[in-house]
């Protein structure tokens, strides 16, 4: 029961709370509805949507054949990795776990990783969208598409393991420990080897450069510490290895950048600094 609560419950909350906190004075739900609507009605908006199925449709296909992959490249840079770094998300995983309050500390970075992070990866075209950036909601999706283009050769031919499944350190896979059976239906859109760089760290990068400098200042407001939460995961939970999260942060960038070359943003869907909330 862990993936479909956390997918179809529990992101979808986290999503409405964000959105009614991002667009204030609208439902949620009428925000939503405005921005399917703008999807059937406009080009950008339908290629936005194109993006989000076409990453999902190619995930789903490359993360089925991932293993066979990497066992016809007959290499795999993990150890590489972990000779590098060597006990860094041990060290930071085991300071956690020491904490007075750690376990529930872990508890709300696991859900973070899940449902946090699947509501902040799908929450700008929508907030953007209902604060009448279409623009910027269109290259968004752009920069979200671009994150995977980037991504797949490294996963294709640079396959690097998780951390807790990599059968190299003591870390422990905290998120199964909280919510067993919840690893094998995500390897349907993630292979374990699919690390470097870190897409979680990327995109919620991507997301918060886009809400930042686009969105209000209740945008950057949950933006910032949704964001460092979602990095902090990754490492506390042992997924991924710190080269692939501090890689994750300029390749977020890096994406974002793309897309703005690509699908320029006009000077009037830029907010004033001094906007108010």
């Amino acid at each position: 029961m862990a993936f479909p609560l956390h997918y179809f419950v529990f992101a979808p909350l986290v999503f409405l709370a964000l959105l009614a906190c991002i667009v204030p004075g609208r439902s949620p739900f009428a925000v939503v509805k405005d921005a399917i609507v703008a999807i059937r009605e406009t080009r950008g908006a339908r290629l936005a949507a194109g993006a989000y199925l076409g990453v999902l449709t190619v995930s789903l296909i490359e993360s089925h054949f991932d293993d066979a992959l990497t066992a016809a490249l007959g290499y795999d840079l993990t150890g590489m990795v972990h000779d590098f770094e060597g006990d860094f998300v041990l060290n930071i995983q085991n300071a956690f776990l020491a904490m007075p309050a750690g376990d529930f500390v872990i508890g709300v970075l696991a859900l973070t990783y899940t449902a946090g992070y699947i509501a902040w990866l799908a929450l700008p075209p929508f907030a953007l969208l209902g604060l009448n950036r279409r623009h910027a909601a269109g290259t968004y999706a752009c920069a979200f598409a671009v994150n995977y283009v980037l991504a797949l050769p490294f996963y294709l031919f640079a396959p690097v393991r998780e951390v807790s499944w990599s059968g190299i350190t003591k870390t422990r896979s905290l998120l199964e420990e909280h919510w067993p059976g919840i690893t094998e239906p995500l390897r349907a859109e993630s292979a374990l080897d699919n690390c470097f760089p870190s897409l979680h760290v990327s995109i919620a990068v991507t997301a918060l450069w886009f809400m930042v400098r686009y969105g209000n200042r209740r945008a950057a407001i949950v933006g910032w510490p949704l964001t460092l939460a979602v990095i902090l995961s990754v490492l506390v939970l042992a997924i991924h290895w710190g080269v692939d999260t501090a890689a994750g942060i300029p390749f977020g960038i890096l994406c974002a950048w793309i897309a703005e070359r690509l699908f320029p943003i006009p000077d009037s869907e830029k907010p004033d600094r001094s906007e108010a909330a």
